[in-house]
Parts: C-alpha cells; sequence; structure tokens
C-alpha cells in the first residue's frame, strides 16, 4: 500500500510535534532517557541513589559495594579492622577509597591502551603476598579475613595484587621525568646543609654494668668499686669482669662490646661521661639505671664529608621530595583530562552507614 505524500507530511509533522511536547513541554519517555544519559540530572542522580552508585567513570559504574569492599581492604591491608573505626573515620576511609577507585579505573584504561605497560611478574606478586601474610598470625586468618573482604580465593587476591603492582609500575615510569634531580641542584642543598652531611664524633666503647633497680644501691656502688680496684691492680681483664659480674647479657658474649657509637645513640647520661673520658682509660659513673665501668677502646673525630662523597645521597633525598608532588601533579592531569568521564554522587556516599 502506497502513502501518498500528504500522509507522509502529516506523520512527520506528528512526530515532529510529539518529539517537541516530549523534550520540551513535559517530560516524557525521550527525555527521560535523554536525562538518564545525562549523570547530573536529576533522573540520573535518583537512578544513582537507587542503584548505590557512587560514581561513573569512563562510562562504567563505581557502586557502594565496591567502595565499601574497597575501604575494608585498605583498612585490611594495615591490619586494622573495620569495626573499630568511628562514622565519621568510615565516611573519611570511604572518600579515600573511592578517590584510588577512580585512578585506578582511569589507570587501568590507560594501561591497557599503553604498550608499554610493564606486567607483573609472578615473583614480583609472590612476594608482596608474602609481605602481606606476615602481617597475620596464621595463614588461616588471612584466609578468613580474605573471606571478610569478599575475595573468594588466592587466585582472585594474585589478579588484585598484579593490578596494584602494575598502577605502580605504570605510575612509577611517568614519575621518573618528574623526579629528575640536576648538579646544580644537589650543590645548593650540598650549601645550605653542609653542617648536616658530617660523620659524627664516635667512641668504639666497651662496658660493665650493674643494675640499681629494686636494689641496695650501697651494695651496688660497692660491687662496681671492687670491679674497678681489680682491673687497676690488673688482678683482672676487663673481659673476665665483664664475664663475672656484668648485668648486660646482651654484651657478656663479646666483652661488653658495645661498638663505634655516637652520642645519639646513647642516653645523656651515658654519652656526656662516655664523650668526655680518655683513651683505653677506664671509668666508672652512674646512670639512672645503674654503676657502668666503661673504657674508650678508640677514637674518630667528627668529619665535614665532601660534596662527592654525598652527591648519590643528596639526589636520593631530593628525588624523594619530589615525589609526593610529582605523583599528585599526574594524578591531577589525569583527572583533568578525563573530568569530562568523571561523574561522582556524594549523596549516595553520604547516606552510608
Amino acid at each position: 500500500m502506497k502513502i501518498s505524500h500528504r500522509a507522509l507530511l502529516t506523520i512527520c509533522s506528528v512526530l515532529i510535534v510529539y518529539v517537541i511536547i516530549d523534550l520540551f513541554a513535559y517530560t516524557g519517555p525521550l527525555r527521560k532517557v535523554i536525562n538518564r544519559r545525562n549523570p547530573t540530572s536529576e533522573e540520573s542522580i535518583e537512578h544513582a541513589k537507587k542503584e548505590g552508585i557512587v560514581a561513573i567513570v569512563l562510562g562504567r559504574p563505581l557502586t557502594k559495594t565496591q567502595v565499601d569492599r574497597a575501604a575494608r581492604e585498605k583498612l585490611w591491608l594495615e591490619g586494622k579492622e573495620w569495626q573499630e573505626t568511628s562514622v565519621e573515620q568510615r565516611r573519611s576511609i570511604r572518600m579515600a577509597a573511592l578517590t584510588e577507585l577512580v585512578d585506578h579505573q582511569l589507570i587501568r584504561t590507560l594501561i591497557a591502551a599503553d604498550q608499554e605497560a610493564q606486567r607483573a611478574t609472578d615473583g614480583e606478586i609472590s612476594e608482596r603476598l608474602r609481605q602481606w601474610l606476615a602481617r597475620f598470625p596464621s595463614r588461616s586468618e588471612m584466609e578468613e579475613s580474605m573471606k571478610n573482604q569478599g575475595i573468594a580465593s588466592e587466585e582472585e587476591l594474585r589478579l588484585r595484587v598484579a593490578a596494584v603492582i602494575e598502577m605502580e609500575k605504570y605510575l612509577d615510569r611517568h614519575l621518573q621525568p618528574l623526579l629528575k634531580v640536576s648538579e646544580e641542584e644537589i650543590a645548593e642543598s650540598y650549601r645550605k646543609h653542609q653542617n648536616e652531611w658530617v660523620m659524627p664524633e664516635m667512641k668504639q666503647v666497651r662496658h660493665a654494668f650493674w643494675s640499681t633497680l629494686g636494689k641496695d644501691a650501697a651494695v651496688i656502688k660497692n660491687q662496681a668499686d671492687a670491679a674497678l680496684a681489680s682491673l687497676q691492680k690488673k688482678e683482672k681483664t676487663f673481659e673476665q669482669i665483664v664475664q663475672e659480674s656484668s648485668e648486660d647479657e646482651r654484651t657478656k658474649a663479646t666483652g661488653g662490646q658495645l661498638g663505634w657509637m655516637s652520642r645519639m645513640r646513647m642516653p645523656s647520661d651515658f654519652a656526656e661521661p662516655v664523650f668526655a673520658m680518655p683513651k683505653n682509660q677506664a671509668t666508672l659513673f652512674q646512670t639512672k639505671w645503674g654503676w657502668h665501668l666503661a673504657e674508650v677502646m678508640d677514637h674518630r673525630p667528627l668529619v665535614v664529608r665532601t660534596l662527592e662523597e654525598c652527591r648519590e645521597e643528596i639526589r636520593q633525598a631530593l628525588s624523594d621530595q619530589k615525589r609526593p608532588t610529582a605523583l599528585q601533579k599526574i594524578l591531577s592531569t589525569m583527572r583533568e583530562n578525563h573530568r569530562q568521564e568523571i561523574h561522582l554522587y556524594p549523596a549516595v556516599l553520604d547516606a552510608m552507614p
């Protein structure tokens, strides 16, 4: 059956009028479909609340379940329990988890399109799992914790670990150009902090120790005096005194040797007399813990290190200082480049208990 030209015009006119009325006069089915595709529309927000969608990234939804699981997993990896957190802490943890999920979704998309992206090896995955397992008293407790986090098997855990490692590699590769340190920066840092690049004064010390805690102080003092006297009279060697009467069990087997020590490694009431005494002259003194018979075996004066000696340490320190800012720059740029494809629904997150 042929439709006349006039009939076609009438049908088209009716359709156009319907579309205009649907779109502009009333919220008809067509307008609802269009609004549903607009993540900022009231319809999309209501749909997100109904379906538990917290964000849409590159057209893919992130749900309350994903955020909650990521938040709990974040705590789990830190060795903490969800039940120990307050409502406010949970909101903060979830927000941090959502930010990471958004970043991870973006990074995974970039990795999939990057032919130079490095993959996680079996050895790297196994080593990371070994480190995490060490946080738990037993393997069964780790498996129970995995179950509580919705991780069904070790294979699933390995896949998650692999994804984390691959994201770390991707970010590290893009961080390297931002972490470069010039020779001028190294020289300037050395000039400003030259006094910090020193080998501190060191003393090689050995001691015998008698504790006064919970004991008759006079008796302990007499015991220490007797040990010093026997040493001075050459009736006993320092090693014999340590072996026979010292209460420092950690150094008995080495003749009381404490090794090379700087002031920073000693309690102040021990450091002051030790750094005041000459070499090879045993001296008796008291600290808050008890009496010490100490002897300085050798001495190294403070030495200011040259720029050449500490160049690589300065380079690494400056590179480490740049890392947090550089990482934020990469993530911020990534989010900005995909700003039109990231839509958050904070009201859905706020409604979570």
